[in-house]
């Protein structure tokens, strides 16, 4: 990846949102395919490409984004797939659901999520996946509400639910008073 050290020392130092990374290593080798939503310039879709060895949807609806995945994702050769689009409860010119995006590609084993509070609307658009797939989701959360409805919806498939904490020592800044992630565990492929 081009690395801004200005901005994104920690990312190239392995640093960036560590408290995560044991989960993700985790979850995904359990996983053959997964979907980036909320790609910014393509770290996580990198990530889940080399570790589930198959290929990945990476989703982002921000052209500076887009162009800088691009550039990214041109430096390897793993097999993911840039689609420009944001991701909620309903499809439509600018916007695709999970299921959609399901129907159109694959159905993942592993799901990264973070676009900023429209989690929830994601899960809504994802129920069929949810009912019949049930793939890990990592879904960083901005709220106490955004978190509740998340796992409101989560709840209703089963899924075991934990959240994790950004850490105290060498923080990250964050825009939002309320923030962290919640790992949810599903059963790939199992129904």
């Amino acid at each position: 990846m081009r690395v801004d050290f200005l901005h994104q020392t920690r990312l190239f130092l392995g640093l960036y949102e560590i408290e995560i990374a044991g989960h993700c290593k985790r979850l995904l080798s359990q996983c053959k395919t997964a979907f980036d939503i909320g790609a910014n310039a393509g770290y996580y879709s990198l990530i889940l490409a080399k570790y589930t060895g198959g290929e990945v949807i990476a989703v982002e609806p921000v052209n500076e984004n887009i162009s800088e995945m691009a550039l990214n994702l041109g430096r390897n050769a793993y097999p993911i797939t840039a689609i420009q689009s944001m991701v909620g409860a309903f499809s439509g010119e600018d916007t695709i659901t999970l299921d959609q995006l399901s129907l159109d590609h694959f159905r993942p084993d592993f799901i990264k999520m973070d676009i900023e509070g429209g989690e929830v609307d994601a899960l809504t658009g994802a129920r069929d996946l949810l009912n019949t797939h049930r793939p890990h989701l990592i879904i960083e959360v901005h709220s106490q509400e955004l978190e509740a409805g998340c796992r409101e919806i989560l709840d209703q498939y089963g899924y075991y639910i934990t959240r994790i904490d950004p850490r105290s020592w060498l923080p990250e800044e964050r825009v939002d008073d309320y923030n962290g992630w919640i790992i949810c565990e599903g059963s790939p492929g199992r129904r």
